[in-house]
């Protein structure tokens, strides 16, 4: 990639390892509050909150839903179905605000995100977060994962108000880093909010499939990668 200045990254499963951390804070609440006496299989509440907290994160991507109704639905409903009988809109709150606190505190990096992070900066490129994830946590996030000194600037939806992949989000990035689309780069691993959001707006984009989702399905990426560790090759 020739002319590339400004770098933005994803940060949710592309630098810091939302997947891995998540299942820490999801044990977490479920043993802090004891839904054991409710729900009794942990399995079971994992398996009902990881489907609706995947299909509100799509709608809250495309702006069909604020991020208040998300915070609250996806665990009201799953102690509905997981046969929690008290006020669960009530409860449901409650626990994902401790959710997110916990999981603001824990460090796992994907593998491969402190080197390729470090490289970056040593080569003089402007290193930027680009995420739709909620101001109250990333900031932590990272400082918890002792990376944030990595980066020139945290760019959030909550910011503009705006989630990728519209194109607002990512006209806003351009003016808080002084950039300029033909000297951007976006890497992620949603191919709809990172990639496709990124190529609408102009910008070169590096897919970073960890899914292995085959290329044929991915036409908007400019480069696939299915580790971190090869953009270094290509940066």
């Amino acid at each position: 990639m020739k002319n590339i200045s400004t770098v933005f990254i994803d940060l949710d499963d592309t630098v810091w390892w939302f997947t891995e951390n998540s299942k820490l804070s999801l044990r977490h609440v479920f043993n802090h509050f004891g839904f054991a006496r409710f729900c009794p299989d942990y399995d079971t509440f994992k398996a009902i909150y990881l489907a609706k907290n995947k299909e509100l994160w799509e709608l809250y991507h495309y702006g069909k839903i604020t991020k208040d109704f998300l915070t609250t639905e996806r665990f009201r409903f799953t102690l509905e179905k997981a046969g929690y009988t008290g006020d669960c809109l009530a409860m449901g709150a409650t626990v994902d605000k401790e959710y997110l606190h916990f999981l603001s505190l824990q460090s796992k990096l994907v593998p491969g995100a402190r080197e390729l992070l470090e490289y970056l900066n040593a080569e003089g490129y402007s290193v930027n977060i680009l995420s739709n994830g909620f101001k109250q946590v990333q900031a932590q996030k990272l400082t918890s994962a002792g990376v944030i000194h990595l980066f020139n600037r945290i760019i959030l939806s909550d910011d503009c108000g705006i989630t990728k992949p519209l194109p607002g989000i990512f006209e806003y990035a351009l003016r808080e880093c002084n950039a300029t689309a033909d000297t951007s780069v976006m890497i992620g691993d949603n191919y709809e909010a990172d990639v496709c959001g990124a190529h609408s707006a102009g910008w070169r984009t590096i897919f970073f499939n960890k899914d292995n989702s085959p290329a044929e399905n991915c036409p908007n990426a400019d480069i696939i990668v299915a580790s971190l560790s090869e953009i270094q090759q290509i940066l």
